[in-house]
């Protein structure tokens, strides 16, 4: 008698470990979410208005920013394009990831320059909640003569698209570039 029930609890024991055994290995298989930082080499600013030339700026990492150079009292239209050129055979377009991505993404402009006034456009890419992400902007210009910089970021997982500093904005930048920009007569 004493041998059966110790068989039972060794039976016992044995159904215990594999069904333990069981629920660790479903957990260890559960695919773990990881979204990696995108890597951004490139950034590139298409600037059109109907009354000049369209322009296209673009700023390569490692390098500095060419200025950008606009008239008085225009009104452009503005879209922004984040590259991955790491891999010369292979460019991604980061854009894409970001438009799919509206609700975790932002581009925040931080522009100290008096005589520019930057403005989400009626077609700029709105995530779930209708928020505008800044990826085609309208920029206004005001008197020539004047000189400052536009820094430009792209924000992973912002706290508030609404906020008016980049401190109060959060998240984490994926890539932040400096633009000098010129306004002329």
């Amino acid at each position: 008698m004493k041998k059966y029930i110790f068989r039972n609890k060794i039976v016992q024991l044995n159904v215990l470990t594999i069904l333990g055994f069981f629920f660790i290995q479903c957990e260890k298989e559960t695919p773990e979410m990881v979204n990696e930082e995108e890597l951004i080499t490139s950034v590139t600013l298409s600037i059109s208005t109907t009354n000049e030339p369209s322009q296209t700026i673009r700023w390569v990492q490692g390098k500095q920013a060419p200025e950008i150079t606009l008239k008085s009292d225009t009104t452009y239209a503005v879209e922004i394009s984040f590259l991955d050129e790491s891999d010369p055979t292979d460019v991604e377009n980061i854009t894409e990831e970001v438009i799919e991505e509206a609700d975790e993404h932002l581009v925040y402009y931080d522009n100290n320059l008096e005589g520019l006034n930057i403005q989400s456009a009626a077609n700029d890419v709105k995530d779930s909640k209708g928020v505008a992400i800044g990826i085609r902007t309208q920029w206004q210009t005001g008197a020539g003569g004047a000189l400052g910089a536009l820094r430009v970021y792209l924000v992973h997982e912002p706290v508030s698209k609404t906020a008016n500093t980049r401190a109060a904005v959060g998240g984490e930048t994926d890539v932040e570039v400096d633009f000098s920009i010129r306004i002329n007569d």
